[in-house]
C-alpha cells in the first residue's frame, strides 16, 4: 500500500478547507463585482425571496390607499356631500293642482379639532405602513440568512462525505491487496469493509439532508440549489454609525405608539357623530291658476351621541395605547439583549474556527505519523482506522466551524436590523 493512496483523502479534505477557509476570509473583505456562476452573494438571495413575497407585492398599494384617505382628511367636510330631493302633489287625492318640488344639499361637518386629529392619524398609518414594510424585509432577510446558510453546512457535509468514501474505497482496496498477499489478516478485511458501508450510510444520509436543504431554499428564496456551489459570506465589519436605536423593529413599535396616540386624540374629538348643515330649494305650487312660489331652506342636524358608546371607545383608545407602549419597552429590551447576545456569539465562533483548523491539522499530524508506523508493521489497522475517523471528524468540524461563522455574521448583522 503507497503512502499517497492511503493518505488521498486527507490531503484533498484538508485542501477543500483551505481553499473554502480562504474564500471566506477574502470575500469577508471585498465582495467581487462581477459573480461567477458559482458564486452569490446574500443580497442576491434577498433580491430572489422579495420577489416571492405576497406582502412586498401588496404593499405599494396599501400605501396608496393609505394616502388617499390621508388626501380625503384635507376636504372641507368627513363625509362626501348628500344631494337631497323630494316631489309633492295631490293629483292622486283631489287635484287641486298641488305641486311641491324640493332640492338641497346637505354636508357633513368636522367636530371641533377633527380634522386635524384625523390627518395626523393618517400621517402615523402611512409612516406605520412604510414601517411594516421594512420590518417585513428584515423577516424576509432573516429567512433567507438561514436557508442560505443551512444549505451550505448541508453541501459541506455532502462533499466530506463523498470524499470520505472515495479515501475508504481505496483504503479497502489497498487492505485486500495485502490480504491477498497474507501481509493482513481476514479480520482486517472486515473491519476496511465495516468503515465502507459507514462511509457509505454517511453519504446518503448527507444527500438526503442536502435533498431537504435544497427543497427549503428553492421554497423560500426562488432559485435552483444544483446551480449553486457557495455563497460569499457578508462582511463582519459594521459602520460604527449603526446602533440598535436604528433597527428597523424598534422604528416600527415606535411608530404604532405614536399612532395609537394619535387615535386616542381622534376619539376624543369624536364624542358625537358628525353634525350637518343643509341648504334646500323649494318651488311649489298651492292650486291651479296660483303662481310659483319659492323659497331657499337652510338647515341644520346635530346627533345628541351617546355618553356610554362614546366612554367604550374612549377606554379602547387607552388601552391600544398602553399596549403599543409595552410593546416598545419589550422591543427595545428585547433587541438590546439579541445585539449584545449575537455579538458574543460571533467572537466565541470566531475563537472556535480557529481552534477546530488547529484541531484538523494536529489530527492529520497524529493520522499521518500512525500510518507510516502502520506501513512499518508497527501499529495495527483498526489504530489506524480509528485514527482515520478522528481525522476526518476532526476535517469536518472545520469546514462546518467556517460556516458556522459565516452563519453567526449574518445573525449578527440581522440582530443589528441590516439587510442583506
Amino acid at each position: 500500500m503507497t503512502r499517497t493512496t492511503v493518505s488521498r483523502f486527507f490531503y484533498v479534505s484538508i485542501l477543500f478547507t483551505l481553499v473554502h477557509g480562504v474564500s471566506f476570509a477574502q470575500a469577508s473583505s471585498r465582495i467581487p463585482q462581477e459573480l461567477t456562476a458559482h458564486e452569490l452573494t446574500m443580497r442576491d438571495a434577498f433580491q430572489s425571496a422579495l420577489l416571492l413575497s405576497p406582502e412586498i407585492k401588496a404593499a405599494q398599494y396599501r400605501i396608496q390607499s393609505l394616502t388617499s384617505r390621508r388626501e380625503a382628511a384635507s376636504s372641507l367636510t368627513s363625509q362626501p356631500l348628500t344631494v337631497e330631493g323630494a316631489y309633492r302633489t295631490d293629483s292622486l287625492h283631489n287635484d287641486q293642482g298641488l305641486r311641491e318640488l324640493t332640492l338641497g344639499v346637505s354636508a357633513p361637518v368636522w367636530n371641533w379639532n377633527e380634522k386635524s386629529s384625523t390627518q395626523t392619524v393618517r400621517d402615523a398609518e402611512i409612516q406605520e405602513a412604510q414601517l411594516q414594510l421594512e420590518q417585513t424585509k428584515l423577516e424576509i432577510a432573516g429567512q433567507v440568512r438561514q436557508l442560505v446558510w443551512d444549505l451550505q453546512a448541508a453541501q459541506v457535509d455532502v462533499d466530506i462525505a463523498k470524499l470520505r468514501f472515495a479515501s475508504v474505497s481505496d483504503l479497502l482496496a489497498s487492505v485486500n491487496k495485502r490480504v491477498n498477499a497474507g501481509e493482513l489478516a481476514e479480520t482486517d478485511l472486515m473491519q476496511a469493509r465495516v468503515l465502507l458501508s459507514q462511509a457509505e450510510a454517511e453519504q446518503a444520509r448527507a444527500m438526503g439532508l442536502l435533498e431537504q436543504a435544497k427543497a427549503s431554499y428553492f421554497a423560500g428564496v426562488g432559485l435552483q440549489a444544483s446551480t449553486v456551489e457557495k455563497y460569499l459570506p457578508e462582511n463582519a465589519t459594521i459602520s460604527e454609525g449603526v446602533k440598535v436605536a436604528d433597527h428597523p423593529s424598534l422604528k416600527l413599535a415606535q411608530a404604532q405608539l405614536v399612532l395609537n396616540q394619535s387615535q386616542k386624540k381622534l376619539t376624543a374629538t369624536q364624542s358625537r357623530p358628525n353634525p350637518e348643515i343643509g341648504l334646500a330649494l323649494i318651488s311649489e305650487r298651492a292650486a291651479f291658476f296660483s303662481g310659483q312660489d319659492k323659497s331657499l331652506v337652510l338647515s341644520t342636524r346635530i346627533p345628541l351621541g351617546s355618553s356610554s358608546e362614546y366612554k367604550s371607545r374612549v377606554l379602547e383608545a387607552q388601552a391600544n395605547e398602553t399596549a403599543a407602549n409595552a410593546r416598545l419597552l419589550n422591543t427595545q429590551r428585547n433587541l438590546g439583549s439579541r445585539s449584545r447576545l449575537a455579538e458574543s456569539e460571533l467572537e466565541l465562533f470566531s475563537r472556535l474556527r480557529l481552534a477546530a483548523t488547529a484541531q484538523a491539522n494536529l489530527s492529520q499530524k497524529v493520522y499521518e505519523l500512525h500510518k507510516k508506523a502502520f506501513e512499518l508493521g508497527e501499529t495495527d489497522l483498526a489504530t489506524l482506522i480509528r485514527l482515520e475517523q478522528t481525522a476526518v471528524e476532526a476535517n469536518r468540524l472545520n469546514s462546518k466551524a467556517t460556516i458556522e461563522y459565516a452563519a453567526k455574521v449574518s445573525a449578527y448583522r440581522q440582530a443589528m436590523g441590516l439587510l442583506p
